[in-house]
């Protein structure tokens, strides 16, 4: 159970961190904008958040997997992002697709293998 939770968690950074790039950066950047980064930092901070998506979902073929912090690192990306979101995009509260809510169950499942992996070590 928790190899299936992390492995659809990197298959999900991994096409957080491409999709924008290869289908949505003018929609992107706007976003970026509309959430108060000045137009200097906009690309800069797309290329980041993209790079970090595709960086955390290769880590999952390391070692890095089996350590605590690294779900809590993921756990305090997640949060970050959904905080920005929440109060620069409030209309993502109403999205029918519901963006923001889905957040919650995923840092649930990261939350989870942290405490697993926090588990583990113990032994």
């Amino acid at each position: 159970m928790k190899t299936y939770l992390a492995y659809s968690l990197a298959f999900l950074w991994l096409w957080s961190g491409i999709q924008p790039i290869l289908f949505a950066p003018e929609w992107s950047l706007h976003l970026l904008a509309q959430v108060g980064i000045p137009p200097d930092w906009q690309k800069s901070v797309f290329y980041f958040s993209s790079c970090l998506d595709v960086v955390l979902a290769i880590a999952y073929l390391t070692q890095l997997k089996n350590k605590p912090l690294f779900y809590l690192f993921q756990f305090a990306t997640v949060l970050a992002y959904s905080v920005i979101i929440a109060f620069r995009l409030p209309e993502m509260w109403l999205h029918p697709f519901a963006p923001l809510i889905k957040n919650m169950p995923i840092l649930a499942i990261l939350f989870f293998l942290f405490q697993q992996k926090k588990q583990e070590l113990k032994k």
